[in-house]
C-alpha cells in the first residue's frame, strides 16, 4: 500500500471520531487529493448511514443530517475566508465545491422521501467506497464500479457541479463499465441502472 492509500485509510478510520470544526483541521494536514477522496467516502458513508437510521424508525435522521451538511459548509467558509496558504484555500475551495453539490443532493432528496441506497436517485449519484475486502477504495454509478486507480485529481478550479453533471457522469460511467464505449445517443437509458 502507498502513501496516498495509507493516510486514506488512516482517514477513514477515523471518521466517527470528527466533529465539524476537526475536519477542516485534518484536510489542512493530509494532500489534495487523500482529502477529496476521504470526503467523498465520507460523504457517501453518512448519506446511506441515514438511510439506515430511517430504515430503523429516526423519521427525522435525514433532516438532522442535512442541517449537519449546513454546518460543515458554514465551517468551510468561515476557515476559507481566514488568513491561509495558497494550495490549502484551494483545496478548501474545491473541497467546498464537492459539498455543496453534496447538500444540494441531501436536500433533495429530503423532501422526496427517498429513503433506501437503492433507489435510483442515490444510484445515479457518484458514490466513492473504501471497500475492506480488496483494501481499496472504489467509484460506483448504478451499477457501474471502477477501482479508483489513484489517479492525480489536483486542485483545479470548479466554478459548479450540477445535475447536468452527474448525468454526464452517467453517460460515461455506463458505457465504460460494460467495457463498450458508446455515444451518448446510443445508451439504452433506464434499462440497466
Amino acid at each position: 500500500m502507498g502513501k496516498y492509500e495509507a493516510d486514506l485509510a488512516k482517514i477513514l478510520a477515523l471518521q466517527h471520531e470528527i466533529t465539524n470544526a476537526e475536519k477542516v483541521d485534518w484536510m489542512l494536514l493530509y494532500q489534495g487529493m487523500v482529502v477529496l477522496a476521504a470526503n467523498q467516502v465520507w460523504w457517501t458513508w453518512e448519506v446511506e448511514d441515514v438511510f439506515e437510521k430511517v430504515k430503523n424508525g429516526q423519521k427525522h435522521a435525514l433532516k438532522n443530517y442535512a442541517e449537519k451538511v449546513h454546518k460543515q459548509i458554514d465551517e468551510l467558509v468561515t476557515r476559507i475566508i481566514q488568513p491561509l496558504k495558497k494550495n490549502d484555500r484551494r483545496k478548501l475551495n474545491t473541497v467546498l465545491i464537492i459539498d455543496v453539490h453534496a447538500r444540494d443532493i441531501v436536500d433533495i432528496q429530503s423532501p422526496s422521501s427517498i429513503m433506501n441506497a437503492q433507489e435510483f436517485e442515490w444510484e445515479s449519484q457518484l458514490r466513492f467506497y473504501w471497500v475492506l475486502a480488496h483494501d481499496n477504495l472504489f467509484v460506483r454509478q448504478c451499477n457501474a464500479s471502477f477501482s479508483y486507480g489513484y489517479e492525480y485529481m489536483g486542485l483545479n478550479g470548479r466554478l459548479v457541479i450540477t445535475p447536468l453533471t452527474d448525468r454526464i457522469y452517467l453517460t460515461l460511467t455506463q458505457p465504460m463499465w460494460r467495457k463498450k464505449p458508446k455515444t451518448p445517443m446510443a445508451l439504452p437509458w433506464g434499462r440497466d441502472c
